[in-house]
């Protein structure tokens, strides 16, 4: 409840396409990363938080899927809303984790909470960013087929 937004009009289908690349380059895996942005899609956000939101969102998904995996990326306009959404067909999460994952802290395998040096932080700060721009987050995901999370943006974002 405490972001500080720097809102300012930001031409979202260039910056995800942006990261999408930095992310094809820094991830080792065999994993293909698809993209599906529609150009030209403008919103008035706070550029560097809504940066963070997809760098969260698809380096996660590296992270969940296997190697030689497959993600895939999508943002484009649907009425009043901009639709972002992250597939993968990595691990998936069970049903009643699921509901748990925005949680501070919460890990849906505590044992691998060290891996990768992440503390289950990542998650718990996409929906505060989702929140803070009037937009929601939500996942769904199967068990050992993967997950798909997206982020809903209205058009008309909260100006602060």
């Amino acid at each position: 409840n405490a972001l500080q937004l720097n809102m300012e009009d930001t031409d979202i289908s260039e910056l995800l396409t942006f990261i999408c690349e930095e992310q094809i380059q820094i991830n080792s895996k065999d994993t293909v990363l698809q993209t599906d942005i529609t150009p030209n899609i403008f919103a008035r956000v706070d550029t560097f938080l809504l940066a963070r939101l997809f760098i969260n969102l698809i380096s996660n998904a590296y992270q969940y899927t296997t190697d030689n995996g497959m993600i895939k990326d999508l943002l484009k306009e649907d009425g009043d809303n901009i639709i972002f959404e992250v597939k993968d067909n990595g691990v998936g999460i069970s049903e009643d984790a699921l509901p748990k994952i925005w949680e501070r802290f919460y890990r849906v395998d505590s044992s691998r909470s060290n891996e990768n040096g992440s503390m289950g932080l990542g998650l718990s700060m996409v929906k505060c960013i989702a929140e803070a721009h009037n937009g929601k987050v939500f996942a769904n995901s199967k068990l050992g087929e993967g997950s798909t999370f997206t982020f809903i943006l209205p058009k008309a974002s909260k100006d602060v």
